[in-house]
C-alpha cells in the first residue's frame, strides 16, 4: 500500500485566480522537493475556464461579469461555481504508487464514481476517456482536465453536486454540441453538502489500492 495522500478542504468558495496561483506555487515547491503537496478540495466563485482546445465561438452568450480564464489544461470551456466540488491533486503521482498518468486519472475517476454511486445515489455512471468525464447515460456530471509538469499536475476534476446548471447554457460545454449537463441534485432530488462529498472522496482515495 502506498502512502496516504494528503488532502485539504477549503471551507468557502474560492477566487479562481488566487487558487490558480496557489496551485502553481505548490507544484513548483513539490517539484523542488520542498514539500509533498496535497489534493485540494474546494468550491469556486462563479468562473468560466477555457482549456487548450477552447474556442471563442463556444460562448453562446457573453460571460457578462463572470471572469473567464484561459488556462493550460486539457479540454475546452467549462464552468465552476458554488455547489460544485472541485478537486486539484497537486502531488507527484509516482510517490503514491501510480505508474502512469492514465492510471492516476482512472484511479481518481473510479473513486469519484464510487462516491457518486454509494453516497449520492447516482445510477448508471460511465467513465468516458474521449469525453473526459463521468456520464449518467447521455448527461455529464463530472469533468476532468489537467496539466502535468514533471509528474505533478495542476487543475483536476469537478463534480456537479447542487450547483446552478443554467451557467452551462451560455457555452458549448467541453466543446460538445448539445451536451447535456446534470448534477447529483438533478438526478436524485437530494441536496448534499459539498464538504460531505469531499470527505467521502478523501476516504475513498485513501481506502482503496493504488
Amino acid at each position: 500500500m502506498a502512502a496516504e495522500i494528503p488532502c485539504r478542504i477549503f471551507d468557502k468558495p474560492c477566487d479562481y485566480g488566487k487558487i490558480l496561483e496557489f496551485q502553481e506555487n505548490l507544484r513548483n515547491d513539490v517539484i523542488a522537493g520542498k514539500i509533498e503537496g496535497c489534493v485540494l478540495f474546494l468550491e469556486h466563485e462563479p468562473v468560466y475556464t477555457s482549456g487548450i482546445r477552447g474556442r471563442e465561438e463556444d460562448f453562446i452568450k457573453p460571460a457578462g461579469d463572470i471572469p473567464v480564464y484561459s488556462i493550460r489544461r486539457g479540454g475546452e470551456l467549462t464552468f465552476h461555481g458554488p455547489g460544485q466540488l472541485v478537486i486539484y491533486p497537486v502531488i507527484d503521482f509516482r510517490s503514491y504508487g501510480f505508474a502512469s498518468i492514465k492510471e492516476f486519472v482512472i484511479f481518481f475517476a473510479d473513486s469519484i464514481k464510487s462516491v457518486l454511486t454509494d453516497l449520492c445515489g447516482v445510477k448508471n455512471l460511465t467513465w468516458h476517456d474521449e469525453k473526459a468525464g463521468l456520464w449518467v447515460e447521455d448527461r455529464k456530471i463530472a469533468f476532468t482536465g489537467m496539466h502535468f509538469k514533471k509528474f505533478v499536475p495542476i487543475h483536476g476534476f469537478s463534480i456537479n453536486i447542487s450547483n446552478d446548471l443554467s451557467y452551462f447554457s451560455r457555452i458549448v460545454p467541453c466543446g460538445i454540441p448539445d451536451c447535456r449537463i446534470t448534477s447529483v441534485e438533478k438526478e436524485t432530488g437530494t441536496i448534499l453538502q459539498v464538504r460531505n462529498v469531499a470527505e467521502a472522496v478523501i476516504a475513498e482515495i485513501n481506502g482503496r489500492d493504488k
